[in-house]
């Protein structure tokens, strides 16, 4: 048995729409990828949506609409992809990290008020395995600045900006994320929920000061053939992946769906075995779980060996999983020039979490058998 533990989703339709573009002659952003900003923002529920080339981008572009600046502060996760904390650096910012949430695994906003400071620009949560982030309660932290006889000096709100690059069509108290800030940015890599095959990006919003300033920085910064208004870069996304990301859209539900019957069959099997060693997510009751990931939490102590051991056990069997995020970002060499006192952070909710967590197969392609294999294999290792 050879179970992947991530498969793209794509089929003929896919296959005929880039022989199209090709056929066309029209390759650089146009009809088919204004059409699929347009259905993009439909479908999230915000009024803008601004196509880019990948998710990095889009964080950099949305950092950037939202005016965050040198000499700023962006609170971010330790528990994600680098790229979120890279973006922050990019537009020459100041990551600060904050502790998670235990459960969710995601920003948690009592840790955000506790390093929130007057040069905070943005709080930049990340629904991690498509999980979103306590949206509301981030929505609503602002800084109070007091003089010495308690009266208010300063009051400021920074910015929210969603990372959802792995949480495509999931939910928040009824509503998709896309919606639920100032700014929210989309990754369409290949293993994503939904791909647009090149890559692919994408940042929505209801600010239209933010998607005009995130359209023309994508263009090199060009208000028109001859006039730069401002130093962008090229970061539009290809007619390919325009037509690509239309057909994957209207199938963004039903791989959904799959996905988290997936997840609730494997789930379901685990938690019957109530094995003392293995910890299942826990999802709020007011949240649609996107399940990028199928995250698992590994107790070594009680497991007797490693997680690293545990995912090789695993992969012998021909399971193959997710094994990324083993030490909080903070802790990452790239860090190190931009301040000493990342390396000496200590969060203990990341710290317990990270390295300690594996992504199990979920996604659309895997068959009745496979996830039997799954559930089985832990099942003998008991």
């Amino acid at each position: 048995m050879n179970v992947k533990v991530a498969s793209p989703s794509v089929g003929q339709e896919e296959i005929d729409a880039v022989i199209d573009v090709i056929k066309s002659g029209n390759y650089v952003s146009g009809k088919r990828v204004k059409a699929f900003e347009e259905a993009f923002a439909e479908y999230v529920g915000a009024q803008y949506a601004v196509a880019v080339s990948n998710g990095t981008d889009a964080l950099i572009n949305a950092l950037f609409g939202a005016r965050v600046s040198p000499g700023n502060e962006v609170i971010v996760p330790p528990l994600t992809f680098f790229a979120t904390v890279a973006s922050v650096i990019h537009v020459g910012a100041r990551p600060v990290f904050a502790d998670i949430d235990p459960e969710t695994y995601c920003l948690d906003p009592v840790f955000d008020r506790e390093v929130l400071t007057e040069r905070t620009a943005a709080i930049l949560p990340v629904h991690i395995y498509g999980h979103p982030a306590e949206m509301d309660e981030l929505n609503e932290i602002v800084y109070e600045e007091y003089d010495s006889r308690d009266r208010l000096r300063k009051r400021h709100k920074p910015y929210v900006i969603e990372d959802a690059a792995q949480a495509h069509g999931a939910e928040y108290k009824g509503k998709k994320v896309g919606s639920l800030a100032d700014a929210s940015c989309f990754s369409f890599y290949a293993t994503k929920n939904m791909t647009t095959i090149e890559e692919g990006g994408m940042v929505t919003t209801n600010d239209g000061r933010i998607a005009k300033y995130v359209q023309v920085l994508r263009n090199h910064g060009m208000v028109n053939r001859n006039d730069h208004m401002y130093v962008g870069a090229n970061n539009r996304l290809g007619e390919i992946g325009g037509a690509v990301g239309l057909i994957q859209l209207r199938k963004l539900d039903a791989m959904n769906m799959k996905r988290r019957s997936n997840t609730e069959y494997l789930h379901g099997g685990l938690s019957d075995m109530k094995l003392p060693w293995l910890g299942l997510p826990k999802v709020k009751p007011y949240v649609k779980h996107a399940w990028f990931w199928l995250p698992i939490f590994i107790d070594e102590d009680e497991l007797g060996m490693s997680t690293l051991e545990f995912r090789d056990f695993l992969k012998e069997a021909g399971i193959g999983t997710r094994f990324r995020y083993v030490e909080p970002l903070y802790h990452q060499p790239a860090l190190r020039p931009y301040g000493e006192h990342y390396s000496k952070l200590y969060l203990p909710n990341a710290e317990k979490i990270c390295g300690k967590m594996l992504g199990l197969p979920n996604h659309q392609q895997l068959s009745q058998e496979e996830l039997d294999y799954i559930v089985q294999t832990f099942k003998e290792l008991g």
